[in-house]
């Protein structure tokens, strides 16, 4: 039988990744987190010297590719599957809802204010100043959701909101 996926979606520092961390224990089964973030962040890309990833713009399409139809796969294996990303535009939202056709997904909206993006990307020290700025003029405009989170209400509110909406749907 397919996992369930559960899409958080949302501008660069929102704290998807935070609120993944935090809804894992919660949920009432395991679900494995696969996000973009253990591709960007992680030792999968090749880096120059300086740590830059290497030809990420021809790169950038394989890997956001390569995840979906990974993200499909575990979850046609049994897994459920925890994956947040930015989805940047219409193209990105229905490649993503084609490669997970048939499946239980859930989709969720992380709403973080432009000053308190900014805040976290100077904070972090690993991101560009001003990405996750510019993601909020496109990236909730592209996807309807399921249940919509403020992450100024802090990780654990929105990790409890999460698990609630996702298992009240689910009876």
């Amino acid at each position: 039988m397919p996992g369930c996926v559960v899409v958080i979606n949302g501008p660069g520092s929102a704290g998807k990744s935070t609120l993944v961390r935090a809804v894992q224990p919660l949920l009432p089964r395991p679900f494995l987190a696969f996000g973009l973030d253990l591709f960007l962040f992680g030792d999968v890309l090749p880096r120059d010297r300086s740590g830059r990833v290497r030809d990420w713009s021809g790169l950038r399409p394989v890997v956001l590719d390569g995840h979906r139809r990974a993200v499909r796969a575990l979850a046609d294996a049994g897994a459920d599957v925890l994956v947040d990303v930015v989805v940047e535009d219409r193209e990105q939202s229905d490649a993503l809802d084609d490669a997970l056709a048939g499946l239980d997904v859930f989709w969720v909206g992380l709403h973080a204010p432009a000053e308190e993006i900014e805040r976290r990307e100077r904070a972090r020290g690993d991101r560009t100043l001003g990405e996750g700025v510019r993601d909020l003029a496109t990236v909730h405009a592209v996807h309807g959701y399921d249940v919509e989170l403020d992450s100024t209400l802090g990780v654990d509110a929105c990790a409890r909101q999460l698990v609630e909406a996702w298992v009240g749907r689910q009876t």
